[in-house]
């Protein structure tokens, strides 16, 4: 535990360039760039791998439910099915061999391994509990939503009224509760983004509030920018309490 700690950045930078180079389709609708160039959801990833394994040193009794739960929310609403989990668990385990190298013998790979699918069948679990509530897929979490109100807030905030077009039921939502909301680039790379409800609604709409993220000498963020939209804007069915 200590030194995969002492290591998880260097292991969550080679993840994700290992992961990405073997399977570029993961950032089309699953990951999102910016992120991924503020290094922010590399770390989040194997960070909570490595939280989740400390939960199980400190309190074997229990996994740390806490963590899970918003982990498994976040997935639902990206569709994530699980097959990926096979994907993330080879290019991390790969990654975490060749940052220990010698360190990682049969006996720590196997712990890993045996901490690494803990964690994926729990959350596998509770998503196929979430998607079922839903009545969804993974496949048809997403629907097409249509932008019927854009109010400019600020120069760099504009809030976007969105309505349902299709007969499938929404469920009220509230304040505090997040959408996430895809977004094709010019590149033809659809990009998820995840925002906070600013009001509740009537079950027809939902409302939510988008800044600009400049560049300040960091990457600038690419949805903000590209969803300043005028007619369709396509949004998750799933959406939780934060």
């Amino acid at each position: 535990m200590p030194v995969v700690g002492e290591h998880i950045g260097e292991i969550a930078r080679r993840f994700c360039r290992h992961m990405f180079a073997n399977h570029p389709e993961l950032l089309d609708g699953v990951f999102n760039r910016g992120n991924q160039a503020h290094g922010e959801q590399q770390q989040a990833l194997a960070g909570s791998v490595a939280a989740f394994a400390g939960g199980l040193v400190s309190t074997p009794q229990r996994t740390p439910e806490h963590l899970l739960k918003r982990i498994a929310h976040k997935h639902a609403s990206l569709g994530i099915r699980p097959d990926q989990y096979q994907t993330v668990h080879d290019n991390l385990m790969w990654a975490i061999v060749d940052v220990l190298g010698d360190a990682v013998t049969p006996e720590v790979a196997a712990a890993w391994d045996e901490v690494y699918w803990l964690m994926a069948n729990a959350l596998i679990n509770q998503e196929r509990g979430l998607y079922s509530a839903r009545g969804v897929t993974p496949e048809t979490v997403w629907r097409k939503w249509e932008v019927e109100k854009k109010i400019k807030e600020t120069p760099d905030v504009v809030t976007f009224v969105v309505k349902r077009v299709d007969d499938r039921l929404v469920t009220t939502s509230l304040p505090g509760q997040y959408v996430t909301v895809l977004i094709d680039m010019p590149d033809g790379v659809r990009q998820p983004h995840q925002y906070s409800l600013t009001r509740a609604d009537d079950g027809e709409h939902r409302q939510f509030s988008l800044k600009r993220v400049r560049d300040n000498g960091e990457p600038e963020g690419e949805v903000s920018w590209q969803a300043d939209l005028d007619r369709r804007a396509r949004q998750s069915r799933h959406s939780r309490s934060v």
